[in-house]
């Protein structure tokens, strides 16, 4: 019994470094994870547009940044960027055509105001249908970095 006391002693004055070492671990798993994502992401890739549905805000339900939202076979998406953009605002996106939900986006390709009669696909684009000149080079190394 005096053992289990002290070990429970020793468990709790040692907290803090339990803590830390967890915390370290979970941080590389957590960039292998986002990596192996990406990867599958890019391997299915499609395009769509998506419309910012607020301006940057401080937090709320769906975190800090701006929402929006995107549609994918008549199911609409809302998703939350950490990009400042204004409600109403335009740009592209990449998502996974098996898994919609799983969305970047891609702020180096904004859609123009000129692009007012943009025919958007219901499934998306693959990426020889995009519209507009995009580089498949340059989405890679972005969303890698």
């Amino acid at each position: 019994m005096n053992k289990l006391i002290q070990l429970k002693k020793y468990t709790f004055k040692n907290l803090h470094i339990v803590i830390l070492v967890l915390t370290v671990s979970l941080i590389p798993i957590g960039l292998i994870n986002e990596r192996i994502w990406i990867r599958k992401m890019l391997e299915r890739a499609k395009y769509t547009v998506a419309t910012a549905t607020t301006d940057w805000h401080q937090k709320n339900n769906n975190g800090v940044g701006t929402d929006y939202q995107y549609e994918i076979n008549h199911e609409v998406y809302s998703r939350t960027t950490s990009f400042s953009y204004k409600k109403g605002d335009r740009f592209l996106i990449i998502f996974d055509s098996i898994k919609p939900k799983n969305s970047k986006v891609l702020d180096i390709y904004p859609v123009e105001a000129d692009y007012v009669g943009l025919k958007i696909s219901k499934n998306g684009w693959k990426y020889q249908e995009v519209p507009f000149d995009i580089d498949s080079n340059k989405i890679k190394k972005y969303l890698e970095d």
